[in-house]
């Protein structure tokens, strides 16, 4: 339950949905909106191919509510916010990037579509922080990304892990802590956040923690497990969760890197990160995979095929860049293909 966010977010609705500034960018069971005046993300599972209907993963009626926040030396930004920081938003052949940048530091925000373990469709993003020391001297840089959670809050079920299968307090998730994932199961889509895995840099923490008091906290949060997800008289059950990378020397002109996975709930993660491109992830699905064991599946995963690839045709002709013979034939095979599973149904 929300009760004065919710109440704020109606006043705002027409500011927010007139301003219309989100690049949205889709592939597989993924769908990405980012609002391109602050950078903040909305992020979707489609749940039914048929009625194009997705699921919110976190909280999106005011995407604001989602963000990460800066500390550089000490002096603490709230990324979108900050009027220093330019704002880029572009859409990359594997998914999202977001720029803020200074005179002093320069953020990059990768959001590449990710494939967990045995899913043949993209169903979650690899998300990739890299801080740009710009200044004339050394400076600690670190990062904090707060994630408004909802989707177990109907059902008490904040969230779970792999070695709890229920927290309904306020807790801190160390390194030396065993879970490597932390989910927020919901009726038609679950969240998740793995923690450990290749190309994932774990956290220096991670709290679990009422959305008020985490995003009312510049930065440092002292857990109090008497607590649970409930700040009167603001709102009940209103979980989130963030995710700390404690501050680290960047020598001048040098860069820190952090990544990690986050998107639909699978128990096995997410694999390495590869290097393909779009077309690739298309090709392998459908050249290169097998077709489902059932007729609705199989049916449906080609549907999802069919329409990202006609998104990266028409992606690659608005560009005007000239078009590959290798793509090319990549899309001409992905096309056989499909007509040839089509005979199947």
């Amino acid at each position: 339950m929300r009760i004065l966010r919710a109440a704020l977010a109606l006043l705002l609705g027409f500011a927010l949905s007139s301003a219309a500034f989100g690049l949205e960018a889709k592939e597989g069971l993924v769908r990405l909106v980012v609002n391109e005046s602050n950078g903040r993300i909305s992020l979707y599972k489609l749940v039914d191919v048929a009625k194009s209907r997705y699921v919110a993963l976190f909280y999106d009626q005011d995407p604001r509510t989602s963000f990460a926040t800066l500390s550089i030396d000490g002096r603490l930004v709230r990324l979108g916010d900050n009027s220093d920081y330019r704002i880029a938003v572009s859409r990359t052949d594997t998914g999202v990037r977001i720029e803020f940048r200074s005179a002093v530091c320069d953020v990059r925000e990768l959001l590449d579509f990710a494939r967990s373990t045995g899913s043949t469709l993209a169903d979650g993003l690899r998300v990739t922080f890299e801080l740009d020391n710009l200044s004339d001297r050394d400076e600690r840089l670190g990062l904090r990304f707060l994630v408004d959670t909802y989707l177990a809050e109907k059902s008490g079920i904040h969230f779970v892990t792999d070695t709890r299968a229920r927290i309904t307090q306020e807790t801190s998730i160390t390194p030396s802590s065993p879970d490597t994932w932390i989910e927020t199961p919901g009726e038609k889509a679950s969240f998740m956040v793995q923690l450990t895995g290749p190309g994932i840099d774990r956290p220096d923490q991670v709290i679990l923690a009422n959305w008020k008091r985490l995003s009312d906290a510049p930065w440092s949060f002292d857990v109090n497990p008497q607590r649970d997800f409930t700040l009167m008289p603001y709102s009940i059950d209103d979980s989130a969760m963030a995710l700390y990378y404690e501050p680290s020397l960047v020598s001048r002109g040098a860069t820190r890197r952090i990544s990690f996975v986050m998107g639909s709930f699978n128990d096995k993660g997410y694999p390495k990160a590869g290097s393909s491109g779009e077309t690739a992830a298309i090709f392998g699905s459908t050249v290169l995979g097998a077709s489902a064991p059932d007729k609705t599946t199989a049916l449906e995963t080609d549907m999802v095929a069919a329409r990202d690839l006609i998104g990266r045709i028409d992606r690659a002709l608005a560009s005007g860049t000239p078009i590959s013979a290798d793509e090319l034939a990549a899309w001409q095979k992905i096309l056989d293909r499909l007509e040839e599973r089509k005979k199947g149904y």
